[in-house]
């Protein structure tokens, strides 16, 4: 009987850079491509949902090409990889379910999958196995297992999760999501090759928030002179409290200035304009205060309240921060860090909360955060003291 050889296909091409007439065609190509109506906004456009701006042919060209390149690489239709396709700050990226099947049509690897926890909680937990795993290890799946002779990998929500407007990880979505990004780590891991250069969809949205915050405008003094800077003993936590107590209006802190935003009102549901930003001169005799209802004093006389966001909104400022670690550099930098990814935040939402309340509960959570990010509390008692602090917030009106 003859012996049966398995080789894996050879599907996967080098790069057409290394191959001039391969380079020209796909060029070609994608000039063709980028001249039709067959391109996505995804490639044709940049900037985020509310301020898009149309890129020059040439830039369309460029993107296009891309695709043609790495479609060629996979082997697959570039007309297929186009819709699934998106390029953010120089950076190619495609829809998660691309990554699996790129998995299963090119190397004939499927993955089987099993899930642990609540469907719709951040605990949610998903293991990856390039084979049926036994019914024994299956009862015993925990974080971090491994079996010989198996391909394993895990991950959660909690752990996978990316914050933010557009973010494809809903409660709805968390099975799914766990199979794309589970998919994609997998790759990384035992299959590099297939996956090298190319990021998924939540990905790219992680490129953007990050590049946000890297042009986020440097503030003085710093958070650290406010917050009253390190100590012998560490960082000065009565300071930080007294700081935390200021309102919005006394509070030197332009990170977490009031600004406008649209907010639906509780009643109607309609959406309304809050009040224009009132110039405030301080006093030699005198100081602005804030209540936590909104209520604003001036020396003309009271102003009309400004509108609170929703609870949900800073459950989400939260669950964005949590994506932050610390810098290992101390308290400074944290600050900084924390600082950068509330202003990518807020920016993509259209401006910070405007009521002085909301100001208050950001600061708060931000101090939350700091702590997490210096090693005091861990994720969970992060979560646990943000909602109680939110519920305070708002249980007090």
């Amino acid at each position: 009987m003859n012996d049966i050889i398995t080789q894996e296909p050879d599907v996967y091409r080098p790069s057409a850079a290394i191959n001039p007439e391969r380079l020209e065609y796909l060029w070609s190509l994608a000039e063709r491509i980028g001249s039709s109506s067959l391109v996505p906004e995804s490639l044709r456009t940049e900037g985020n949902s509310n301020n898009k701006t149309a890129l020059t042919r040439e830039q369309v060209i460029a993107n296009v090409f891309a695709v043609c390149e790495q479609a060629d690489r996979w082997n697959q239709s570039p007309f297929a990889l186009l819709q699934c396709a998106a390029i953010v700050h120089g950076k190619l990226g495609f829809e998660g379910k691309v990554i699996s099947a790129v998995l299963e049509a090119n190397f004939g690897i499927v993955l089987h999958h099993y899930y642990t926890g609540d469907p719709r909680s951040e605990a949610y937990h998903l293991y990856l196995s390039d084979r049926p795993l036994p019914e024994d290890v299956v009862s015993q799946l925990k974080p971090g297992i491994r079996v010989p002779g198996y391909k394993i990998m895990d991950g959660s929500v909690s752990a996978w999760k990316t914050s933010g407007n557009g973010s494809p990880w809903k409660p709805d979505t968390y099975a799914k999501m766990l199979v794309y990004r589970g998919s994609r780590e997998w790759a990384r891991i035992y299959k590099p090759a297939a996956v090298m250069g190319v990021l998924a969809d939540d990905e790219l949205l992680e490129v953007r928030m990050e590049r946000d915050a890297q042009r986020a405008r440097d503030i003085s003094p710093s958070l650290a002179t406010r917050f009253g800077g390190p100590t012998s003993d560490g960082f000065s936590a009565d300071n930080v409290t007294k700081q935390l107590q200021h309102t919005s209006t006394s509070m030197p802190m332009d990170r977490i200035e009031t600004c406008k935003a649209e907010t639906p009102d509780a009643v109607s549901g309609e959406i309304i304009d809050p009040p224009a930003k009132q110039t405030r001169r301080p006093s030699s005799n005198s100081s602005s205060q804030s209540s936590q209802g909104g209520d604003e004093k001036s020396s003309g006389g009271a102003s009309t309240p400004s509108p609170r966001a929703s609870a949900g909104i800073f459950e989400e400022f939260s669950s964005a921060l949590l994506r932050f670690a610390g810098t290992g550099n101390g308290r400074d930098a944290d600050i900084t860090k924390a600082g950068n990814a509330t202003d990518a935040f807020w920016n993509d939402k259209g401006g910070k909360p405007a009521a002085p309340a909301d100001a208050t509960l950001c600061r708060n959570i931000i101090g939350v955060h700091l702590r997490r990010m210096a090693n005091e509390i861990n994720a969970e008692a992060t979560k646990a003291e943000v909602k109680g602090l939110i519920d305070k917030s708002f249980n007090a009106l």
